[in-house]
């Protein structure tokens, strides 16, 4: 695969691809194969269902990446300019205030993630009053609360307009909520733990899990512009 295009970005799904997720932390050993890439050029773009709060938290992320896609899409964060951009209106935010109220849902700056079956009725009916349409897109068991309109490879194309980067993308997801920004990446991969959705698009499986497959495509990734 060649790019003949202007500038290189790599896009990286957090949980169950850099690493297995919860509290597990990003391998030093991934850790340097990254730093490397962004040695050599790449924009490293850190696209995950997770908050920024969340993130800022994170001793692993430091500043390695240029840029973040957060909550599945809703919302960027550029940590050199500081600029946050959320990508929802205020009558979500208003329907989400009242959502949180609801003893199922674990709360996030922008959204929730839904922790039962059963209030799934009740953000049907919230949702109803305020008039907004949303998903609830199942994350290997999370499931998390979206606007209609919104997913990975939404929140990305705006971090790349801002950016204005223009040019090659690489990106690697393990779960459906990466299925659309897989499927826009001019190269897509995925560790040996990927969704079933997720393999059926890729162009490059893993034989190995989360972050150890990771380094493993980026090897790969490597070795292919090395031919060019």
């Amino acid at each position: 695969m060649k790019s003949n295009k202007v500038g290189r970005a790599l896009v990286l799904d957090l949980d169950g691809t850099l690493t297995r997720g919860g509290e597990n932390r990003i391998s030093k050993e991934l850790k340097e194969a990254l730093l490397r890439f962004k040695k050599d050029g790449w924009i490293l773009i850190l696209a995950t269902g997770r908050d920024r709060r969340d993130l800022e938290s994170r001793e692993d992320l430091g500043d390695m990446f240029d840029g973040w896609v957060c909550e599945a899409g809703i919302s960027i964060w550029i940590p050199s300019t500081g600029k946050y951009r959320v990508l929802v209106d205020e009558r979500w935010h208003s329907f989400i205030n009242e959502v949180k109220k609801l003893e199922c849902v674990i709360s996030k700056e922008n959204t929730v993630n839904i922790s039962c079956n059963e209030c799934v009725k009740d953000v049907r009916l919230i949702a109803s009053k305020f008039g907004v349409k949303y998903k609830i897109v199942n994350n290997k068991g999370s499931l998390i609360l979206l606007p209609e309109n919104i997913d990975k490879s939404v929140g990305l194309s705006e971090l790349l307009r801002v950016i204005s980067f223009k040019g090659f993308v690489a990106a690697v997801g393990d779960s459906e909520i990466d299925v659309e920004m897989l499927k826009n990446a001019d190269f897509k991969a995925a560790p040996s733990n990927a969704d079933q959705a997720v393999k059926e698009i890729v162009d490059y499986i893993s034989s190995r899990e989360d972050g150890d497959g990771v380094i493993d495509i980026l090897k790969f990734l490597e070795r292919l512009f090395a031919k060019e």
